[in-house]
């Protein structure tokens, strides 16, 4: 019988028990896009650039990040992270990682998977939890449900940046309508209440992953 395996802050990891098991995992603190344990790919997609900066942990951690972003109200769904790795042999799947966001930047992502390595399914959203802004946050994507996910080489992981599913204001005079822009991660923006200030989503934003 196999053990359950899971994909953890970037970290595949297998759990029996209590016991974990560790199957790839990135914590960038070489500056480098290859995984410190175990194989697989961590690529840009939709146009998105990226630096080293600071990451969730002491001085000297480190962490990914990425920006140029699509401009506002184009382009959801498109841009972000893209994880691909083999989970031949492992079963019960799942992903935790830390996240952060600039205050320009989108507060919703997307969580998408895919088992041929082409078509994605979503997952769902993280619910806007990157607000308020410069702070990590961490999530966690649990396909242990996924029999497709289980003992796979073609399993893949998307991160992306979507418009906000719920009407709100920007700042004190711009509002928009559900699913019709993105919704910037500072506090500034409400849903309900008006926003306040004059900042707005930009593309030049950031989102950090460790």
């Amino acid at each position: 019988m196999m053990k359950n395996y899971m994909l953890l802050a970037i970290t595949l990891v297998g759990f029996q028990a209590s016991a974990q098991e560790v199957i790839t995992s990135w914590n960038f603190n070489d500056d480098t896009l290859d995984p410190q344990v175990g194989s697989g790919t961590l690529v840009q997609i939709g146009g998105t650039t990226g630096a080293f900066a600071a990451g969730n942990g002491p001085a000297g951690d480190r962490g990914f990040n990425t920006t140029t972003y699509p401009a506002q109200s184009i382009g959801s769904g498109t841009a972000g992270i893209e994880i691909s790795v083999s989970t031949a042999g492992k079963n019960n799947i799942g992903i935790t990682f830390d996240h952060r966001s600039s205050g320009t930047a989108s507060r919703f992502a997307q969580f998408e998977y895919s088992v041929d390595g082409t078509n994605f399914i979503t997952y769902g959203t993280n619910e806007g939890g990157l607000a308020p802004h410069d702070s990590f946050y961490q999530f966690v994507i649990d396909l242990t449900d996924c029999t497709a996910c289980n003992d796979n080489p073609n399993f893949k992981v998307r991160i992306v940046s979507i418009f906000s599913p719920f009407a709100f204001n920007q700042n004190a005079t711009l509002s928009y309508g559900a699913n019709e822009a993105y919704m910037r991660a500072n506090i500034q923006a409400q849903f309900t209440e008006p926003g306040t200030g004059t900042g707005n989503y930009g593309s030049g934003g950031t989102w950090r992953f460790d």
